[in-house]
């Protein structure tokens, strides 16, 4: 009793989802957010990684899949072109069989080796038409192997461009500069600073002017400037002495 209640309440919910228009509404709804969520988390890293790697691995699965079916056309190739040379052995030993019955004069020994030498001739035809064909597919299936493999190693450096550009964005945007930010009591206050600041400049200036103009300044640059002229006056009269007493000597 209780599966068909649930069963009736199953049947309900199937006929308002698909059979009203609300219930088409509603499906309509649920499918623009499944792929809003979706594209949302398709573009974070973690999100686009996850789907990279779902695509990748299929992908792979397909390629394995491929080269089993590769690998098994050239296991069989190889199984013919044996059999082909058994054959072939086979038919050159008839050959000889058969001629050795021709010298006997052996009809009915050369009737048995020709029947049979017509079998192997139809089997060494069949096998060269299957191998001829086997060939064929398999350099088919190795030129889809090769786009195969390629298609998948673009996929993947696709997704190293991809994951990359998505952290770089990412990390722009959660790492932007911040604006610089004051309050006017602190721009008050650095003003107050900046005029303080100004003010010494120009108090340490004045006295410096002042010091320079000074007439007691003035007095000892000039004293200074008597005793250096009179040092040198003293040095370039001791070379010019030291210099004659040399010629004197000579």
């Amino acid at each position: 009793m209780n599966y068909l209640i649930i069963l009736i309440i199953v049947c309900c919910v199937i006929g308002f989802l698909f059979f009203t228009k609300t219930g088409k509404r509603l499906r309509l709804r649920a499918s623009g957010t499944a792929d809003e969520v979706i594209s949302k988390d398709a573009s974070t890293p973690e999100g686009a990684k996850a789907y990279y790697n779902t695509a990748i691995a299929k992908k792979e699965e397909d390629y394995q899949k491929a080269h089993s079916i590769y690998a098994q056309m050239l296991g069989k190739i190889e199984s013919y072109e044996e059999q082909l040379r058994t054959l072939k052995k086979e038919n050159m030993q008839l050959d000889l069989n058969i001629n050795a019955c021709i010298d006997k004069s052996d009809d009915e020994g050369t009737k048995i080796y020709l029947t049979r030498q017509e079998e192997v001739s139809e089997k060494i035809e069949i096998i060269k038409e299957a191998v001829k064909e086997l060939k064929e597919n398999a350099a088919l299936q190795n030129e889809t192997l090769n786009e195969m493999h390629d298609s998948l190693n673009k996929l993947k450096s696709e997704k190293e461009t991809a994951i990359l550009t998505l952290e770089t964005s990412q990390a722009t945007r959660s790492l932007q500069a911040t604006p610089g930010i004051s309050s006017r009591e602190e721009d008050k206050m650095l003003e107050k600073v900046r005029e303080g600041i100004k003010k010494t400049k120009e108090e340490a200036n004045g006295n410096k002017i002042a010091y320079e103009n000074s007439t007691a300044v003035q007095q000892k640059r000039l004293d200074k400037k008597m005793k250096e002229d009179e040092i040198q006056r003293k040095l370039e009269q001791l070379k010019a002495d030291r210099k004659n007493e040399r010629k004197d000597k000579s």
